[in-house]
């Protein structure tokens, strides 16, 4: 099986059971007829860019990057619906005024978001401040934030 098979092989396994360990991918592979060393599953875990995630029973699981990226994408979407106050963008800032007390978990979804030209956050009891590489680039992420907010 070359890699490309084997890489759309974990996929499904991936999306189809809870995949705690590389050593549960590797059982589950060879209950396909593939054998493989924990350094190639290393190296297709890193090529899938498959990251852990909490499960619902408190434990972690493999997922899809994209995955993650969702359930940030919806977290923000509802505190942007239950605390937004203003935001503006101002020069290389994006200013974001919140409820007291929830500025902090703004900072945190917008640090674990890719955002382009984000370079970081500083955070106090109702503000979040994201500092931009270039003023374009504050409106841009701006405009992104208010398409969520939609």
């Amino acid at each position: 099986m070359n890699r490309e098979m084997r890489l759309q092989l974990i996929t499904q396994l991936i999306s189809k059971y809870e995949v705690s360990t590389q050593d549960e991918l590797q059982k589950l592979l060879l209950e396909k007829g593939l054998k493989v060393t924990q350094a190639t599953i290393s190296r297709d875990i890193h090529a899938l860019q498959l990251i852990k995630v909490p499960t619902k029973d408190g434990g972690f699981k493999y997922s899809f990057k994209v995955d993650q990226e969702y359930i940030i994408s919806e977290k923000l979407k509802h505190k942007l619906r239950d605390a937004l106050v203003n935001m503006e963008a101002i020069n290389y800032f994006v200013v974001i005024k919140t409820l007291p007390g929830h500025a902090h978990s703004f900072g945190a979804l917008f640090d674990s978001m890719d955002l382009e030209g984000k370079a970081g956050t500083i955070c106090g009891n109702d503000t979040c401040l994201i500092i931009c590489r270039s003023p374009e680039e504050a409106i841009h992420i701006q405009q992104q934030i208010d398409l969520l907010n939609h």
